[in-house]
Parts: C-alpha cells; sequence; structure tokens
C-alpha cells in the first residue's frame, strides 16, 4: 500500500509537472513569435518576480530599489531604438544604489546580495529583448530556448539512465557528469537540426549551441548554489510541479547574455545578425 501510494504520488507530481511545462513553454514560444510588447511585457513580469523571489529568499533591503532599476531597464530597452547603452548605464547605477540602499537599511549588511539580485534579474531581460530586436531575431530567440530545453531534457535523461560520478555534489547533488555531457549533446543535436530547418549556417549553430548548453548549465549550478548558500529548496511556490520563477529561469539567466554577447560578435565580424 505504501508503495502503491507513493508511485500514485510520483505520477501525479510528474504530470502536474509535465502540465505545466507544457504551459510555459507555450507561453514562452507565443512571446517570442509576437515580439514588441507581448514579449517586453511577459519579461518584464518574469523579471520583477526573480527580483521579489531572491529578496525573499536572501532576506536583503533594498527590494524595491531594485524593482525601480528593473523597470527602468525595461523602459530603455522597450521604448529606445538601440537603448542597450542606456540600459548597461541603469543596470550599473542600478547595482549601486540598490547595494546602497540595502546597506543603509540594514547597518552595512547584505548589499552586495542586493545589488546581485538586481542583476540576476536584469541581465536576462536585456538580452531577449536584445536578441529580438535583431534581424531574425524571433528565430533566434526561438532557438535559444528549444537548445536550452534540450540541454535539460537531455541531462536528466542521461543522468538517470548512466548515472556515474557527480558533477558537483556540494552545490547539487542530483546532478552527474553523464548528465552534464548528456545535456551537452542533446543541445548540439538540436541547435544543428533547428540551424538546418531555418538555413543557417550548420557549422555557426553548432558552435553556438555548446556554449548556450554550457552556458545554460552554470546557470543552474549557479541557483541550486544561491540556494543552498540560504538553505531553500525552491525560490517559490507559484509554478505548480516546478516551484519558483527562479526555478524555471537559472538556465536563461547565463545562456541568454552569453548567447546574445556571442551573436552580436558574429554580426560585427561578418556584417550581419541573421545566419
Amino acid at each position: 500500500m505504501a508503495l502503491s501510494r507513493f508511485l500514485d504520488k510520483a505520477s501525479s507530481e510528474l504530470g502536474l509537472r509535465i502540465l505545466s511545462g507544457v504551459v510555459m513553454a507555450t507561453i514562452a514560444i507565443a512571446a517570442a513569435v509576437l515580439g514588441g510588447w507581448w514579449l517586453a511585457g511577459l519579461m518584464l513580469i518574469l523579471a520583477l518576480s526573480v527580483v521579489h523571489e531572491w529578496f525573499a529568499m536572501t532576506g536583503c533591503a533594498g527590494k524595491w530599489a531594485a524593482m525601480a532599476a528593473v523597470v527602468a531597464i525595461w523602459i530603455a530597452m522597450s521604448a529606445y531604438t538601440g537603448g542597450i547603452i542606456l540600459a548597461l548605464y541603469l543596470l550599473f547605477m542600478g547595482g549601486i544604489g540598490t547595494a546602497m540602499f540595502s546597506l543603509i537599511r540594514r547597518g552595512g549588511e547584505g548589499g552586495g546580495w542586493a545589488a546581485a539580485g538586481m542583476i540576476y534579474a536584469a541581465l536576462p531581460l536585456m538580452a531577449l529583448l536584445w536578441i529580438r530586436e535583431a534581424e531574425g531575431g524571433g528565430g533566434a530567440l526561438l532557438w535559444l530556448f528549444f537548445v536550452i530545453w534540450s540541454t535539460d531534457t537531455a541531462a536528466f535523461i542521461a543522468g538517470k539512465l548512466i548515472k556515474g560520478p557527480k558533477l558537483a555534489p556540494a552545490i547539487s547533488p542530483g546532478k552527474t557528469w553523464s548528465g552534464a555531457v548528456g545535456g551537452l549533446v542533446g543541445a548540439t543535436v538540436i541547435g544543428v537540426a533547428l540551424a538546418s530547418m531555418l538555413s543557417a549556417e550548420i557549422d555557426r549553430a553548432a558552435v553556438l549551441a555548446v556554449l548556450v548548453s554550457l552556458a545554460a548549465q552554470v546557470g543552474d549550478l549557479l541557483e541550486s548554489g544561491i540556494k543552498r548558500r540560504f538553505g531553500v529548496k525552491d525560490s517559490g511556490q507559484i509554478i505548480p510541479g516546478h516551484g519558483g520563477v527562479m526555478d524555471r529561469l537559472d538556465s536563461l539567466v547565463v545562456a541568454a547574455p552569453v548567447f546574445a554577447i556571442v551573436i552580436t560578435l558574429f554580426a560585427a565580424l561578418t556584417g550581419g545578425m541573421s545566419g
């Protein structure tokens, strides 16, 4: 009976997790395709949710200062052509302002974590909006999403089937080297396949897929390390079967800025963003 109840519960939790994942993926795909204020609005909601969860988890002061900085960055990216320069300036000043606010409120403590929370929320927002504005940005954004999702899925499957040595037991005991390699292989296969469908350059797609997959796994480990530092299992409970917004965006936090930087460098070297 106990085994039966356990299996029923596990099946129910897995079904809920899959359903939530499908809903979130559908929303992300729709926002990437539609672009404009649809994507910008979703990014703002997610970024502010990340700020809320970060400050609730860390106990730092300065949440409202961080939210104000994120909104200012969002306005710069959404309302102005080429607003990336202004957004980078606001990111720098917002980090300083949030840290100072936290230090004053908490007697010299928590400034670094407060600034880190603002940057953690704002960087992927900036990167995703920057990618979408570029020529062929909708396709690039969809490619990024699918490569990240394939990394997570392939890493999970490979880790469960092959197991083996732990990747970073002090940070995330469940992750294995086999899972990391499996995620890298899965991302590369999907990235190259999608690139061929989009008539993009295969060699460039393979390099990008490897970099994005590695960055996604670093982002996953980064969030695991932050949660372990503050003794929490999930960043929140808002997403059924998944936890908080931070828990779902962990891979994107590092992967999106890395992707934005690399395609910008490719564009500077080849004279175009597309392809």
